[in-house]
C-alpha cells in the first residue's frame, strides 16, 4: 500500500496507538505516520534520534539514555521506561560460560564484534595509548567485513597509524552464530566503540560472561552502552571521557584475579537484572501506553 492508504486502514481500523520501529532507516514508513492516523503514535527501538515528525507525539526511552537535561534533543515528548529501554532474550544455545582466558594467556586480549564503520579514528588512538600502557595486550576484531582481504589490510594499516602493532592483533570473519557466541571464550573483556556503542552484541557478551567498557556520551545513541551495562548492574564499567575510558581499561585489566570472578557470576548477575527480564519489560511497557492513553482520554 502507499502511505496515504495504509493510513486510511489504520485509521479505519480504530488503531488507538501506532508504533514505529523503524524511524529513519532503510524502507521506513514514517510517511504514514505523518498522516497521523492513530490517536497517539509512539517512536520505540529502531533509532536512536528523534522522528522530527511533530505527529509523533512520544519516543520511549530510559532515564540513562535521554537524562532529563537532554530531552530537548526530542520533538516528541519524552515516556521513559523504568531500567531500560531494551529487553535483551537470550540465546537458544546450551553454552557455558568458560573461565577467564587471561588465567592461561599471560595476556589481556580485548575484543571487538562490531561493525567496522563504529571503529573511528578517535576509537583506534585511544585504544592505541591503552595498549601502549598494557605492552602485551592484545586485539581480537570479529565482523562482517572481515571477509574481504581489502578490509582486513585497511584495518591494520589504520591500527598501524596509532601505534598498534600487526602481532598484538587478530583479524576474523563472520561465522555462525553459535560459533560467534563460543568465540567470546577468547576475550576477557569488550572494548566499546564510540560514539556509536554496541547494542545487541553488548548484551550477548554479557550472557556470555564478558563485560564491556563503555564511555558514555550525550546523544541517546552514544548513551546506549552505558544503559545497558547500568541495566545490568555494572555502572562501574561506564567510562565519563576518554581518559577515565583508559585509566579503567588499564585497571580492570590489571587484576586477573577480579576478572575471573567476575567473569563467573556475570551470566547469572544479568539474568536476574532488567536487562533480561522479559516479563517486567513488558509489564513496564503495557504500563507506559496505558499512561499515555489515559492522558489522551482525559484531555
Amino acid at each position: 500500500m502507499d502511505d496515504e492508504a495504509a493510513a486510511n486502514l489504520i485509521h479505519d481500523d480504530g488503531v488507538h496507538i501506532l508504533v514505529d520501529l523503524s524511524g529513519h532507516t532503510t524502507h521506513n514508513r514514517l510517511p504514514v505516520f505523518a498522516w497521523k492516523p492513530a490517536p497517539i503514535q509512539v517512536s520505540w527501538l529502531g533509532y536512536f534520534a528523534t522522528t522530527g515528525i511533530i505527529e509523533m507525539d512520544y519516543i520511549l526511552v530510559d532515564e540513562m539514555g535521554v537524562p532529563e537535561e537532554n530531552q530537548w534533543h526530542f520533538t516528541e515528548k519524552v515516556s521513559y521506561l523504568p531500567n531500560t529501554r531494551l529487553c535483551f532474550s537470550v540465546p537458544k544455545f546450551n553454552l557455558s560460560v568458560n573461565l577467564l582466558p587471561a588465567l592461561d594467556n599471560d595476556f589481556i586480549t580485548f575484543g571487538c564484534f562490531q561493525n567496522l564503520s563504529k571503529v573511528t579514528d578517535d576509537v583506534l588512538e585511544l585504544w592505541g595509548k591503552i595498549l601502549t600502557q598494557l605492552p602485551t595486550a592484545r586485539l581480537r576484531f570479529q565482523s562482517k567485513q572481515l571477509h574481504e582481504k581489502i578490509i582486513v589490510e585497511l584495518l591494520y594499516s589504520r591500527l598501524a597509524r596509532y601505534g598498534i602493532e600487526a602481532n598484538r592483533v587478530e583479524t576474523h570473519a563472520p561465522s555462525s552464530y553459535k560459533d560467534y557466541l563460543i568465540a567470546h571464550s577468547q576475550i576477557d573483556f569488550i572494548l566499546d566503540t564510540f560514539p556509536y556503542t554496541g547494542g545487541t552484541t553488548t548484551c550477548e557478551a554479557l550472557w556470555m560472561g564478558v563485560p564491556t567498557l563503555t564511555l558514555v556520551g550525550e546523544t541517546l545513541l552514544a548513551r546506549q552502552g552505558a544503559s545497558l551495562l547500568s541495566a545490568a548492574g555494572l555502572s562501574n564499567w561506564i567510562a565519563t571521557d576518554a581518559d577515565d575510558y583508559a585509566a579503567k581499561t588499564v585497571n580492570f585489566a590489571s587484576d586477573i584475579q577480579a576478572l575471573a570472578e567476575l567473569r563467573q557470576g556475570l551470566r547469572t548477575q544479568v539474568l536476574n537484572s532488567p536487562l533480561f527480564d522479559a516479563k517486567q519489560f513488558a509489564r513496564n511497557f503495557e504500563n507506559a501506553l496505558w499512561k499515555m492513553w489515559h492522558a489522551y482520554s482525559q484531555v
